[in-house]
């Protein structure tokens, strides 16, 4: 009996320890097909982006990242064997969706929220509850549960893309749109050809998907207005994201944006505005300044220029080159309805390129016939 019961201890001993079920973290997945319950899977049409999905961290501290296919995508998880809890799930709006991406959100959004169980094998993950199930393919990060290694570790900054859409035309039918990277977030702000824009998002796996992507509402005819429209069209859908070289490559399915590295704003010195100081417009075109809702002002911080026209609040990423303020990108301003009282056309003033000249608290700006003078407040 003292044998058998050292041999059954010594085969115990022997025996290899039950394996933990592989974990879905640290890997980027993309939606493969849905099934809701009692019915077939259903494939998303070509046409449709596909959803995304990435857990980060382990146990009950899961973070949540991805997309619906046309909003972004946060949430909480947690994780303890084979069990899969999803909570607090932020998808964003879905002013941006078409029809079928609204269709295929909802149902995303319902199953995910239902979902307590995973099941992992190689490149296929599926998570199933009582409303269906969702299942994945793996498209970028290990296998092996750590973080995977984005390209967001040397995007913190800014980029800027210039687009001239169609044949040679005026400026404005030029886009100009600058990216600024910290950590996962990432903004949009510029010139789309003939109307300004601004968008936040974030850096998901491989890819920048946009929130809601803003911009005003310009005539822009001809080929400038179709240009214009792409472009939007293309910031309002995931863009996968590549390195060439120097280069920052944006792709999305109906095209790409090639950016570089914005240029960084002057030091300021003697002969450029005091970051410190609001400047007030003192005299316009040698008269004493018009009477506003509100005073006409700029301030020139951290590469930004903003102040108010008179009604509304303006603002936009700038550099002095040459002398000359030059917009990297369209201003964007507030849309508050002005009442019958002059304001100044800061996007035209701006959009030429006006020379600037700093003496001591005066600051005046020059364009053709027109100048405007500023004393620091």
């Amino acid at each position: 009996m003292s044998a058998l019961l050292t041999s059954l201890t010594l085969a115990a001993l022997a025996a290899p320890a039950p394996s933990s079920p592989a974990s879905p973290a640290g890997v980027t997945w993309t939606l493969g097909s849905i099934q809701p319950a009692g019915r077939g899977a259903i494939t998303p049409g070509a046409a449709l982006a596909r959803p995304t999905l990435r857990l980060d961290g382990s146990g009950a501290a899961l973070t949540v990242t991805g997309t619906t296919g046309c909003s972004p995508l946060t949430a909480q998880a947690a994780l303890k064997g084979q069990a899969l809890v999803v909570r607090g799930v932020q998808a964003g709006g879905s002013e941006r969706c078409t029809d079928a991406a609204l269709s295929l959100r909802e149902d995303y959004l319902r199953l995910l929220n239902a979902t307590t169980r995973y099941d992992l094998s190689g490149g296929t993950l599926i998570l199933s509850g009582g409303a269906g199930r969702l299942t994945f393919t793996r498209t970028g990060g290990p296998m092996t549960g750590s973080p995977a290694a984005t390209p967001s570790s040397d995007l913190d900054g800014t980029w800027q893309t210039r687009v001239t859409p169609g044949p040679a035309g005026p400026e404005r039918g030029q886009a100009l749109l600058r990216f600024t990277f910290s950590g996962a977030k990432v903004t949009v702000a510029g010139l789309a050809g003939c109307n300004t824009v601004t968008g936040s998002g974030a850096v998901v796996g491989q890819q920048v998907v946009f929130g809601g992507v803003a911009s005003t509402r310009r005539l822009c005819p001809g080929a400038a207005g179709a240009a214009e429209n792409r472009l939007l069209g293309l910031l309002r859908a995931p863009l996968t994201i590549e390195r060439q070289g120097a280069a920052l490559i944006l792709r999305g399915q109906s095209g790409q944006l090639t950016l570089t590295r914005a240029p960084v704003p002057a030091a300021p010195g003697s002969a450029l505005p005091d970051p410190a100081a609001t400047y007030t417009l003192t005299r316009l075109n040698g008269q004493a300044a018009p009477q506003t809702l509100r005073p006409v002002t700029l301030s020139f911080r951290d590469g930004r220029l903003g102040g108010s026209d008179g009604c509304n609040n303006v603002g936009g990423a700038y550099t002095v080159q040459g002398g000359r303020i030059t917009l990297m990108g369209g201003l964007v301003g507030t849309k508050m309805a002005c009442p019958d009282q002059p304001t100044l056309d800061f996007q035209t003033f701006f959009e030429q390129r006006p020379t600037l000249s700093v003496q001591g608290s005066t600051l005046t700006l020059k364009v053709a016939e027109d100048t405007w003078e500023f004393q620091a407040r």
